[in-house]
């Protein structure tokens, strides 16, 4: 094994998904059920997004990624209630390059899924097909390296926030916007953050008659916490100020939580550690101490 494979795998995230029965309430007051893998333990799941649910089952769209494959596919998950384990996991979507943060966007009775593939270079629009439960290609809506992009809709106009290569997970907010689903969008605004708050971590939602973007803070680490900032939209312009701060509060997850995703009430997140947490936390460890010596550039944005 080569020395860049080992410093990747000391690197490795792992990932869990958190469910809330009620929603962003749930949250503030830190009631999570968290969701075992139950026997897909060479797997681990992330960037959830609520597909449906009833009384027995949660179904969810998330980023699958398998030990033996090692690239993010998307993934059909069903949720059993009663043991809060993960019961099925069907592939949807599995592409050559790497595929994540499955986007749910719904008109009418239809389910659209906008999944980040920016290694394609381009953003691409899916319809979900419950009857033979497959992502059917619809069209490409940007061809830009978009990551963890979200679609808000306000009146007939509709607006896709993102960030993108190379600096995904930096400070700046990019927004273009179409008055048509099947029209181009044009890019209106940037948004410039005091510190790297820019990149999605999930998408717009209501809460109390408030629009609350999920977004990812990215100081420290890659998905290190989620920014929660009411929204404000005015003359086709955004404004963002910070309400509430979420930081993992899984006693082994504690590295950080990238997602958060609510739907007629329930709501999903994930939260992430070290794969090998020992060895992974004495190679970060020994980066820190070199950072603090300054014999080493601090983590770097990409």
């Amino acid at each position: 094994m080569s020395l860049k494979k080992i410093k990747h795998m000391l690197e490795e995230s792992e990932w869990k998904l958190g469910i809330l029965l009620n929603g962003f309430d749930d949250l503030k007051a830190k009631r999570i059920k968290w969701i075992s893998n139950g026997i897909y333990t060479n797997k681990w799941f992330a960037d959830p997004f609520i597909l449906d649910f009833d009384d027995k089952q949660i179904i969810i769209l998330a980023e699958e990624f398998d030990y033996s494959v090692h690239r993010g596919r998307i993934a059909r998950l069903a949720i059993d209630r009663q043991t809060w384990t993960i019961v099925d996991c069907k592939i949807l979507l599995d592409l050559k390059t790497h595929l994540s943060f499955p986007m749910t966007w719904r008109e009418g009775n239809h389910v659209f899924v906008c999944p980040e593939n920016y290694q394609s270079g381009a953003w691409n629009l899916y319809e979900y097909n419950a009857g033979s439960e497959s992502l059917d290609f619809v069209r490409q809506i940007l061809p830009e390296k978009l990551t963890d992009a979200t679609i808000f809709k306000n009146s007939s106009d509709l607006f896709i926030l993102s960030t993108y290569e190379p600096r995904p997970n930096g400070n700046t907010l990019t927004i273009w916007k179409s008055s048509s689903p099947d029209g181009a969008f044009v890019k209106t605004q940037e948004i410039k953050f005091p510190e790297n708050i820019a990149r999605n971590a999930g998408s717009i939602f209501n809460y109390n008659g408030k629009l609350i973007r999920p977004a990812q803070e990215c100081n420290k680490s890659y998905g290190h916490a989620v920014s929660f900032q009411a929204v404000t939209l005015e003359n086709g312009l955004f404004e963002f100020k910070e309400e509430f701060r979420y930081h993992s509060t899984h006693p082994k997850y504690q590295r950080g939580t990238h997602t958060f995703n609510t739907y007629n009430g329930l709501a999903v997140i994930d939260v992430h550690k070290l794969r090998f947490p020992f060895l992974g936390g004495l190679y970060i460890g020994f980066k820190d101490l070199l950072v603090k010596l300054h014999l080493k550039k601090p983590f770097e944005i990409k």
